[in-house]
């Protein structure tokens, strides 16, 4: 077929080009003139001019008869989608697994409703997931093409499986023929058997494209780690703030990724988002099991981190995974905002019991282990009242044997967690039992003495475990029940927990697209049932319950494996309807020919050799290389050094190229491209400013490339050393955010002999070469920007390194479509607008040195001209 096939027309011209080729002569050869006597006896008989050569005549009709089918469009059709005569029945995949590839089969399937009205043929639609009111599959009855075109527009993926079985019992009785559009996986075990019922006289997939993310793990260094259990493996996840933000991204390596954030900013993540396609399988809702808190730890006396006998020793090792924790007195941690206090037998003066009092009702959970200096004076800061003294189990000089846990009770925060019979207790503290509040009682020993006491007050919670926090005076802390209980109480940071068995109405719904929608429905579930729960219409996934009973229901874990399904004859969606046009390919051919024909008349007339005839040739095939140092030379460029990380690197080419677009918009420097760079391998010494991202674990540089980078300082090169973040504790936002930078830049830098450095002020030329900036932020701010001391820069006074722990292109970084990659912590795009202007800076600085640096004086010497 042809897009324009009156240009076939076109063809009716080739005989008359045929004679008039003919009869044209072809053109005088040149030669050299003979003398005249030369002429002597030559014929004067009138001779037929020689004609064009039949292969040379044949040769220019083909490039006319090639030029004119090209421009006739032709194209190459596939078989037809629609077998048969009768009626068509459409069946699609519309579950979860269909949400990666919706657009092109929402486009096949209105391609095929297009022919079969073309063919004037009826359609009936079958979707083969349930519809949200769990409502059975079934087929729609045959319907005009436009009511089909009208329901396909409207439909959207759901965010649950197809009904495989429920589609086979729809499709009894049915009839036309089958076309049908597969999600490529099998859903279980009833796939063959729906195969069987379906019959389809055509396939249309685009295989397995479902992608679907694994329950998030946290892991004991306190990263977040994601596995990928389907697809996008070339993709990156995102954290996400519930206002869209980014505030981390990883690439997965082995299926799995790993996101390193502090406490705080974890706890802001509420879902990750893999790139890609919008689907529920590869978005993950997180609730409080995924995140942590700041717990503080404090002891009365002596060592408290003794190995098995300090009184913090098991405290620490029991601390719930994600959590982090400092140690310290009443005012240093009441200073760092932690969410948790752990006082093992530490008394408190009244002072502190007034701060720790405020702390608890502000939000926060004090838990008190016993020992002998709290058992001794029990102070007023306790669930119920404490008795003086201890009690004491088991002994020679005791007629009582150690007392075992009883069964936690149901309104307890333990409740769901199993009673460890082998946990024996020989000491405790003694509640009063004349005074005991209702409801106090969290855990009690098998005699019925209080063991672990809790109190809610105001926002927070108090807690007091009557026994040591070492083995001292029970086994409580060998035991795996430890933590558990641990975990328990440090998550009442976040709220109560949900009961195992009470009803969490359905809170915010998951789309088929990984959109959160208000419920319009009255599903629930239990915290007890959910690990085992499948999701379906009537437990879409979303969040269920509220506050701190809140959980997540994802897809990963919940749905059956993805198995990809044979599909023998499957076409692609977009191969199923678009027709392959090679009208330019016989453009091409024609012009190829053409060049040819050129070369030969050319040879004929004895205006080009043979040898000139191949070089024009080869010339024509052979193009120039491309070279970066080239266009370094020729203009300016940014460079950056490559770690071999494609993620750092992505987002350093994606930040160094907004950057460089954005000095050429708002000044009159005008640069090019940013390269990617080697150092030792790749002339660095053309390029004004390179940005080196400086990454934990990564391998120190070879001594090719310390001697590039050197040699680069000292000849007026600006290289900037940043890092994605510091060390936990470090100064500034990105504290946490990567662990071991401050060990790899010294590693990395230790072979650069770099000047003596110094803290850069607003009084350097820096600060006011373009913008007046007053902080020097990136992703991150707080952490000290260092620049070389005045002893060590360059004539003009620029240092020849900058170097901090903001990271500047995860700020500067945006995407294809001009939107951030990442969030600035903490002030988001005012932050970011203070990246920009810095980033502009640096360039400027990098380009024209110190050349402002009398603005620096300009207000000394205005007020010394205005002096009488």
């Amino acid at each position: 077929m042809f897009s324009a096939p009156l240009v076939l027309l076109g063809l009716l011209a080739l005989p008359g080009l045929y004679f008039l080729l003919r009869l044209t002569p072809p053109a005088a050869r040149r030669v050299r003139f003979p003398p005249l006597a030369l002429l002597r006896g030559l014929a004067t008989v009138e001779r037929t001019p020689a004609r064009m050569p039949l292969w040379l005549l044949l040769l220019r009709l083909l490039i006319a008869a090639l030029v004119i089918v090209g421009l006739a469009g032709p194209q190459l059709h596939p078989p037809p989608a629609l077998p048969g005569r009768g009626p068509v029945l459409l069946v699609i995949d519309n579950g979860w697994a269909s949400a990666g590839d919706w657009a092109a089969r929402r486009d096949a399937a209105l391609q095929v409703v297009a022919s079969a009205e073309q063919a004037k043929r009826g359609v009936s639609v079958l979707a083969t997931a349930r519809d949200a009111s769990n409502a059975t599959p079934r087929v729609q009855g045959v319907m005009p093409a436009v009511q089909a075109a009208q329901m396909l527009a409207a439909m959207v993926p759901e965010p649950w499986p197809v009904d495989r079985a429920g589609a086979a019992r729809a499709l009894r009785g049915a009839t036309g023929d089958v076309v049908y559009l597969a999600d490529g996986i099998t859903d279980g075990p009833g796939f063959g058997a729906f195969m069987t019922a379906l019959h389809p006289s055509r396939i249309l997939s685009d295989g397995v494209v479902a992608t679907l993310l694994a329950a998030p793990r946290l892991l004991a260094n306190g990263e977040l780690a994601v596995h990928l259990a389907a697809g996008g493996r070339s993709g990156r996840v995102l954290a996400e703030t519930a206002t869209g933000d980014v505030l981390a991204n990883a690439a997965f390596a082995d299926d799995e990724a790993h996101l390193a954030l502090p406490v705080a900013v974890r706890n802001a993540v509420v879902r990750l988002v893999l790139t890609g396609p919008a689907s529920v399988g590869g978005t993950l809702l997180l609730d409080n099991t995924a995140r942590g808190g700041m717990v503080g730890l404090l002891a009365g006396a002596g060592n408290a981190e003794a190995p098995f006998l300090g009184s913090l020793y098991y405290v620490r090792r029991a601390v719930p995974l994600g959590s982090e924790t400092m140690t310290g007195d009443v005012a240093a941690l009441l200073a760092a905002k932690v969410n948790v206090i752990i006082a093992a037998d530490a008394p408190f003066n009244d002072t502190q019991i007034q701060a720790l009092r405020g702390f608890i009702n502000r939000g926060g959970v004090l838990i008190r282990f016993a020992g002998p200096l709290t058992a001794d004076a029990p102070d007023s800061l306790a669930p119920d009242v404490l008795l003086a003294g201890d009690r004491r189990l088991g002994g020679a000089l005791t007629w009582s044997a150690p007392q075992s846990l009883a069964p936690f009770a149901a309104a307890s925060p333990f409740a769901g967690l199993p009673a460890d019979t082998g946990v024996s207790v020989s000491r405790q503290i003694l509640a009063d039992p004349t005074q005991l509040s209702p409801g106090t009682v969290w855990a009690s020993l098998h005699d019925g003495t209080p063991l672990v006491l809790g109190r809610q007050m105001g926002a927070g919670y108090l807690v007091s475990v009557l026994t040591s926090a070492n083995a001292a005076w029970s086994n409580l802390a060998l035991s795996g029940l430890y933590p558990a209980m641990l975990g328990r109480l440090v998550q009442l940071a976040q709220g109560a927990p949900p009961k195992p068995d009470a009803p969490l109405p359905l809170a915010q719904a998951l789309n088929g697209s990984g959109g959160l929608e208000t419920a319009a429905g009255t599903a629930s579930v239990t915290a007890r049932e959910l690990p085992d729960l499948m999701v379906s219409p009537e437990h879409p996934p979303g969040l269920y319950g509220g506050g701190a009973a809140m959980l997540a229901l994802n897809m990963g874990g919940h749905v059956p494996p993805v198995v990809a399904a044979a599909l023998p004859g499957a076409v692609a969606f977009d191969g199923a309807a678009e027709p392959l046009p090679f009208g330019p390919w016989l453009l091409a051919a024609a012009v190829v020919m053409l060049a040819v024909d050129l070369i030969i008349s050319l040879l004929l007339r004895g205006l080009l050799r043979l040898r000139g005839a191949v070089v024009v040739a080869l010339l024509l095939l052979v193009g120039a290389g491309h070279a970066n140092a080239q266009d370094a030379a020729l203009g300016t460029t940014l460079g950056y050094v490559l770690t071999g990380d494609a993620a750092t690197d992505q987002i350093t080419a994606d930040g160094m190229s907004y950057l460089s677009a954005l000095v050429s918009a708002h000044t009159s420097a005008q640069l090019g491209a940013p390269v990617g760079l080697t150092p030792g391998v790749d002339d660095i010494s053309l390029y004004p400013m390179i940005y080196w991202p400086v990454l934990p674990g990564s391998a120190a540089p070879s001594a090719a490339a310390c001697e590039a980078l050197v040699s680069y300082m000292q000849h007026g090169g600006l290289l900037v050393i940043d890092t994605p973040g510091g060390d936990a504790g470090a100064a500034g936002s990105g504290a946490g955010f990567a662990p071991g930078a401050a060990d790899a830049v010294q590693r990395d830098t230790a072979c650069l002999n770099l000047p003596q450095l110094q803290p850069l002020t607003t009084d350097n030329v820096l600060a006011h070469c373009f913008y007046i900036v007053l902080d020097f932020p990136g992703r991150f701010v707080g952490a000290p920007v260092l620049i070389a001391n005045e002893a060590a820069r360059d004539a003009d006074g620029v240092s020849p390194v900058i170097m901090a722990q903001n990271d500047w292109v995860g700020a500067w970084a945006r995407d294809n479509a001009g939107n951030p990659e990442q969030t600035p912590l903490p002030d988001g795009d005012d932050q970011r607008i203070l990246a920009d202007r810095f980033g502009t800076n640096l360039v400027i600085y990098a380009l024209t040195g110190s050349y402002k640096a009398d603005q620096a004086s300009l207000p000394a010497l205005l007020n010394k001209l205005s002096a009488p």
